[in-house]
């Protein structure tokens, strides 16, 4: 049924030949479609996805009288984790499946031909939530370095991709405003912040990075002062994810922007890249554009392109930002001053989000290999792993800049709980 790319790589009984057939029925809107061959392997690297797992399909097909063709499918299936009843990962599965059957059609109608996210097939729930996507390897995209994090080039086209996400996003909000009803919250609310596994992978870093940076000459100061955010960290967090209903601009946020979650496509001879898809649309919630803007930096970028944050979203978000909102037609536009303020009012969301997340992704990938959502519930091993990821450079290096860069943030924010 499926060939092996790996000794102990086991084919899911859920993903048969069935599954994809209809498939590729419903996207033709034929019912004469015979499998003549299909294979299954692994579609991620160990220890890449903590609540999925992934898996590429290769299918040739053909329908009567006509010649063998192929297509290549990328099947997500998700993981049972055992949250509170209060803060159920159902919850987030359906707002991706919304993402996908609903919300990202309706964006596509202002997208002006922009595609911001793979193609989905199908979508099940036995066993357990599928998505059935096309590969988009198979289309030339591929993933960047997660350890080495994204330089200016890669930066540019995210940011020219997801200001074209946030400018539709603006329109389609405009036209049918009961859509922000359906995505109010993102990973970081008041329910998930009672929940001992999200508080703990938020807040927890921070007690190490204090004890860290106590052991760095020139930076024993910031220890009293990340144990102030802390010991006030839900309050801080929350403050963070609250919309202003007067300064802020209201967008859909993609709310998982890091690394992992893009692929890109790159010029066969310069080898820049010219493209990005997003995917995992899990934190999708509607709030202002820093949530976005503010996480991608604090996640995924290079030290370079990290210290000249405010220049690049000048460069390479705001002008298309605007561009979209004039060809829609949207009347009221944030000016660049709007957007800095709104970027600057949620920096302690990038120092939360540098600590929380980081050290994961700096970590190599020999390292990284037995990562899973496990870690997480277990304190011992997830202060290993995060102690491995922040003593790396990248981290350090990271570490080093954001403190110094935003220690007034952080003393008039802990100046609040004095």
């Amino acid at each position: 049924m499926g060939s092996e790319a790996e000794a102990d790589f086991v084919v899911p009984d859920h993903l048969t030949r069935e599954v994809f057939r209809k498939c590729i029925e419903k996207d033709l809107n034929v019912d004469n479609i015979r499998i003549v061959h299909f294979e299954i392997t692994p579609g991620s690297s160990p220890g890449d996805n903590y609540t999925s797992k992934i898996y590429r399909c290769k299918v040739i097909y053909n329908q009567p009288h006509t010649e063998d063709k192929t297509i290549h499918f990328l099947a997500k299936s998700m993981i049972v984790i055992h949250l509170s009843d209060d803060f159920s990962q159902s919850d987030i599965i359906e707002r991706e499946i919304n993402v996908y059957r609903d919300l990202l059609p309706k964006l596509s109608k202002f997208l002006g031909g922009t595609i911001v996210a793979p193609k989905c097939y199908d979508i099940f729930t036995e066993p357990n939530q599928n998505f059935i996507f096309e590969d988009l390897k198979a289309l030339g995209y591929t993933c960047a370095d997660r350890v080495s994090g994204l330089d200016a080039d890669h930066l540019k086209v995210v940011l020219n991709k997801i200001a074209k996400f946030h400018a539709a996003s603006i329109k389609l909000l405009e036209e049918e405003p009961s859509i922000e009803g359906a995505f109010p919250l993102g990973f970081i609310n008041e329910i998930s912040m009672k929940e001992p596994v999200v508080q703990g992978f938020f807040k927890g870093n921070l007690k190490l990075a204090a004890e860290i940076v106590n052991t760095i000459p020139g930076y024993e100061r910031f220890s009293a002062k990340l144990m102030k955010v802390y010991d006030n960290f839900v309050d801080i967090a929350l403050k963070m994810m609250r919309p202003d209903p007067v300064k802020d601009t209201k967008v859909m946020n993609h709310g998982d922007l890091w690394v992992n979650n893009f692929l890109f496509k790159y010029n066969e001879e310069t080898k820049e890249p010219t493209d990005v898809l997003f995917v995992d649309y899990q934190g999708t919630f509607v709030n202002s554009p820093a949530i976005d803007i503010n996480y991608l930096f604090s996640t995924s970028a290079q030290l370079d392109p990290l210290r000249r944050k405010l220049d690049l979203i000048e460069k390479d978000y705001y002008p298309v930002f605007v561009n979209e909102l004039q060809r829609l037609e949207v009347k009221s536009v944030p000016s660049l001053e709007d957007i800095f303020g709104q970027i600057r009012s949620r920096e302690m969301f990038s120092i939360i989000n540098l600590f929380a997340v980081l050290p994961l992704v700096s970590i190599n990938r020999e390292e990284s290999k037995t990562n899973d959502y496990t870690q997480f519930l277990d304190a011992d091993k997830s202060k290993r792993k995060t102690l491995i990821g922040m003593y790396t450079d990248r981290f350090m290096e990271a570490m080093k800049f954001t403190l110094n860069n935003l220690e007034d943030v952080i003393d008039e924010t802990i100046n609040e709980y004095s």
